[in-house]
């Protein structure tokens, strides 16, 4: 399961760079924008793993990437971590499951 999962990431996922304390390097992912169609509806939005607040994003990287306060990099504009969940299957995890904030969109954190 988990090589099928990884061809799936590498052959069409987005490149996504992660910034941590040992430097940045790039993985592909998957990012989906919390303000989605439903939005102009004002539906609440919500996945397997919780609902995804006004304003944030949903991003799926390739597992044990994924940290709270870790900072991606996507489309040219940086995110922040704020929340992830190890998706498993059986007892191994697949990929990582994160909700991103958007640098300045609901505080500067850290300018």
């Amino acid at each position: 399961m988990q090589k099928l999962v990884d061809k799936v990431f590498r052959k069409y996922g987005v490149p996504i760079t992660v910034q941590d304390t040992g430097g940045t390097h790039e993985v592909s992912g998957f990012v989906k924008n919390g303000a989605s169609s439903a939005r102009k509806y004002l539906l609440t939005e919500y996945t397997p793993l919780g609902e995804i607040p006004i304003g944030f994003y949903v991003m799926l990287l390739p597992r044990y990437e994924a940290r709270i306060g870790k900072l991606l990099q996507y489309g040219g504009k940086w995110y922040i971590i704020r929340r992830f969940e190890w998706v498993t299957f059986r007892d191994q995890v697949l990929y990582d499951w994160c909700l991103c904030e958007e640098r300045g969109r609901l505080d500067t954190w850290g300018n």
